[in-house]
């Protein structure tokens, strides 16, 4: 067990819960997150925090990592319709360029799946693209410089 002190930034073990180390009592330690909630832990399952690692998958190419997605980004993502998404899925799969050099469509990051959705999106099928135009024009807006 690591040496911890007051004031200390600490979190569970397992990693689920951080924040400052407020108060020690016998072998039990207050911690108060960063949303003002404060929890109590045995003094045995904490340990000082460490930033969790980004995600990073090896290719052939090269390491794929994922960067964090925005409110936004992520609303937009999760916008998309599951029919819109198997279509593109199985073009990015089936496509001949390294195909077998990338991972599937369901492994990439959720960064990488929304640039994928952005480049395949146009290549679709009318009759898949016509009932989703306000996402083709959302998608289109992401791909503009400052966004």
């Amino acid at each position: 067990m690591a040496s911890l002190s007051i004031g200390d930034h600490v979190s569970d073990l397992n990693g689920s819960h951080d924040g400052e180390l407020v108060d020690i009592q016998g072998s039990t330690g207050y911690v108060v997150q960063a949303n003002g909630v404060e929890l109590e832990f045995p003094l045995s399952r904490l340990k000082p925090y460490q930033a969790p690692k980004v995600a990073e998958t090896r290719t052939l190419s090269g390491p794929l990592r994922d960067t964090t997605l925005g409110p936004a980004h992520k609303a937009l993502l999760a916008s998309v319709p599951d029919d819109v998404i198997a279509a593109i899925a199985r073009s990015y799969e089936t496509g001949d360029e390294g195909a077998a050099a990338r991972p599937s469509f369901a492994r990439l990051p959720d960064s990488k799946k929304l640039d994928i959705i952005r480049i395949y999106l146009p290549s679709l099928p009318q009759r898949i693209l016509a009932p989703h135009m306000s996402l083709v024009v959302a998608m289109r807006d992401l791909a503009k410089p400052g966004r």
